[in-house]
């Protein structure tokens, strides 16, 4: 078990793993940041950011949120490539002091990989029963979300 959790970990760490974060403006409104790594694309980021602000919504009381504001987008990530040279030979030996060598050098440039790693920031504002009509353009069901995806 060991040897796996540490290819997660470092896998996790250095791509940045698909995350969502919620700051509160106040009682009712919230920025929730999502970001996900150059493997993951931008609706699995929106599905998160969705999440996050449902299970804010529940957390709080509340049973619907609007959404105010929505940014999305692509944030580059550059990767520099060493450059690299390998070296492989072969020796034979014939007869008691004659020996022959063979070799050859491979060599790779170095290069720069970019990662496009989708991004999003969504303002939302919080509401309970009774404070906004449900079903109007924006306007999501907190009990709706987390029951369609399991939760």
């Amino acid at each position: 078990m060991r040897k796996l959790l540490l290819p997660v970990f470092l896998f996790c760490s250095l791509s940045g793993c698909l995350s969502a974060h919620t700051e509160m403006l106040d009682e009712r409104t919230a920025i929730i940041s999502g970001k996900g790594s150059s493997f993951d694309d931008l609706a699995k980021v929106t599905h998160k950011v969705f999440m996050e602000a449902a299970t804010t919504g529940q957390q709080r009381g509340f049973q619907y949120f609007q959404i105010l504001d929505d940014k999305q987008g692509y944030r580059p990530t550059y990767v520099q490539n060493a450059a690299t040279t390998s070296t492989s030979g072969t020796m034979t030996r014939t007869g008691r002091h004659s020996t022959y060598y063979n070799e050859t050098t491979t060599s790779t440039p170095a290069s720069v990989t970019r990662l496009d790693k989708p991004m999003k920031e969504t303002v939302v504002r919080f509401y309970k029963t009774g404070e906004i009509t449900p079903g109007q353009p924006g306007v999501w069901s907190v009990q709706s979300i987390l029951a369609a995806n399991g939760s």
